[in-house]
């Protein structure tokens, strides 16, 4: 839990007199007001069931759970270490069961962690030994992975959703960069993003980039490796891309959580995750005002608490 955070709990708890406490290493704030406790945990509200809560941690449930509700989701693989022996796994816990998805999927896939959070060990995979090592790599050290067929992402988006409604959406705009022949790759990131770049050391911070010529710091749209965050969306994708996480909120309950969406390049709309915490910290660092709308959005939230 970020001090950014604590910061803005401890206002909203002040202006709406309620009581505030951390618990167990500042992980947990309790809040209280008129005999009542409602927690926070992490970046976590209990707003929402904790059965879905912990279906929208896992990946591969939540991809089955919306596909049951013939809500539009990026396709989802479960894929186990060979040492899970158990009845469910039976079938998904071998490399030749990846390495057949991997052909299906015309050998573009994404690799990563079933219950993973920020992009963190999130590969893009075209090489068949360069899966398989990956695959043991991390087979050895998480519970479940997810494989995925990889889709040509022309824009991500996140819309935080509040008792059914959005409240909150922003456009992620990947670390890509286009030289203009005077300006060196770092000058490029950092006048992108320099909240994120402002320490850039990579190995080719100094090379000037040709003019027209394109350089992907990173193929994710995650805030935490690079993306910024834009509110510039055009009016037709907001339309659905509201409608769409509006009715997911609405179908499955999620009470207050950020939906990520992608637009692929052949205009389709899918759902690629939904997040039970709600992360601003890294929004708040490159929106102006980004304080302030954060602020509102969990002041609407903690209001629900005890309304």
């Amino acid at each position: 839990m970020n001090k950014t955070f604590r910061n803005i709990i401890k206002e909203i708890c002040d202006e709406l007199n309620i009581k505030y406490k951390i618990l167990s290493k500042d992980w947990i704030i309790m809040l209280e007001k008129d005999g009542v406790k409602r927690f926070i945990s992490g970046f976590k509200f209990d707003l929402n069931d904790h059965a879905l809560g912990i279906i929208l941690d896992d990946k591969y449930a939540t991809y089955e759970l919306l596909r049951e509700c013939n809500i539009p989701i990026i396709e989802h693989n479960i894929v186990f270490d060979s040492s899970n022996k158990n009845n469910y796994a039976i079938g998904c816990n071998s490399f030749e069961y990846l390495e057949k998805l991997f052909f299906k999927y015309n050998e573009d896939v994404v690799l990563k962690i079933n219950c993973g959070t920020c992009g963190t060990e999130v590969l893009h995979l075209k090489n068949i030994d360069e899966l398989r090592d990956k695959f043991n790599e991390l087979s050895s050290k998480y519970y479940s992975l997810s494989l995925c067929p990889f889709y040509n992402i022309e824009n991500e988006y996140r819309a935080v959703v509040l008792n059914g409604k959005v409240e909150l959406l922003y456009k992620k705009n990947k670390a890509l960069v286009v030289g203009n022949g005077k300006s060196t790759i770092k000058e490029l990131l950092c006048n992108f993003n320099p909240s994120y770049f402002a320490n850039y050391e990579g190995n080719n911070k100094d090379l000037i980039l040709e003019d027209g010529k394109q350089y992907e710091y990173d193929w994710r749209f995650n805030l935490s490796n690079g993306a910024k965050a834009s509110f510039d969306i055009m009016e037709d994708d907001r339309e659905k891309i509201t409608k769409l996480a509006e009715k997911i909120s609405k179908e499955i309950n999620v009470n207050f959580g950020s939906i990520d969406i992608i637009k692929t390049v052949d205009g389709s709309f899918y759902t690629m995750e939904i997040n039970s915490g709600i992360m601003t910290n890294n929004f708040i660092k490159q929106i102006d005002n980004g304080y302030e709308i954060a602020k509102d959005i969990y002041k609407k939230a903690i209001k629900l608490y005890f309304s």
